[in-house]
């Protein structure tokens, strides 16, 4: 059988999406790589997570290495349970300051030197959104594959995945606004683009702050979700 998987490219981090043919084995799926040259391998051997969309869902894997001769690897999908929960509550926190630090740079850059004319600020938010939106969509994509088993774990949650889901797609729609506003070569007003990229911040800190309060209670068995 094969199914989409996607990976994070080896040089750039940037999504990598590949149809692989793969072999059930268990809860586990075999995926061969016999030159040893396939993107896919070589993206597995530097960041060993992976998403796999079976029968239309995304499940997050850990890939590892086949032993023997052949190359591959086996592509272990994700089980939540006690320890594992709290394991995915701390990547999360983890990822969201890596997300926040990155864009309280950008704004303190933009904040700190004024610049003059509307090219160097397009520029400049041109240079930190390829960072950003690039980490951003690659952390997106493994938590729909993570939400999968996280829901099976945690039914209760099943409203929260939902909701974060379609934020997820809204978030996705307004990083490409963003992207083509700072693309585009017609004449925009720093304003507007001060204004964009605010809006895109704004969202993306409801969202960080919806998600936190209500996947890491329950990740953490400490307490409810939010209303």
């Amino acid at each position: 059988m094969s199914l989409l998987m996607t990976t994070a490219d080896a040089e750039t981090g940037r999504p990598r999406i590949t149809r692989v043919a793969c072999r059930p084995s268990g809860s586990r799926y075999l995926a061969y790589a016999p030159d040893g040259d396939s993107p896919w391998y070589r993206d597995l051997l530097v960041s060993p997570q992976a998403t796999l969309e079976i029968d239309g869902v995304p499940h997050a894997a850990r890939a590892v290495p086949l032993e023997g001769e052949k190359r591959g690897f086996a592509l272990h999908l994700l089980e939540v349970d006690a320890a594992r929960g709290r394991a995915i509550a701390d990547q999360l926190l983890v990822h969201h300051g890596e997300l926040r630090k990155t864009l309280a740079a950008a704004r303190a850059e933009l904040d700190g030197g004024p610049v003059a004319d509307r090219s160097g600020l397009r520029r400049e938010l041109l240079g930190h959104c390829v960072t950003f939106c690039n980490d951003l969509r690659m952390h997106h994509l493994r938590e729909d594959g993570a939400f999968t088993a996280i829901e099976k774990a945690h039914p209760g949650l099943a409203p929260a995945l939902k909701r974060l889901r379609q934020e997820h797609e809204t978030v996705s729609r307004a990083l490409r606004d963003l992207d083509e506003l700072l693309q585009g070569g017609g004449e925009v007003e720093s304003a507007a683009l001060r204004e964009e990229f605010e809006r895109v911040v704004n969202g993306l800190e409801e969202h960080f702050a919806y998600e936190e309060a209500n996947l890491l209670p329950a990740l953490r068995g400490t307490g409810t979700m939010s209303p």
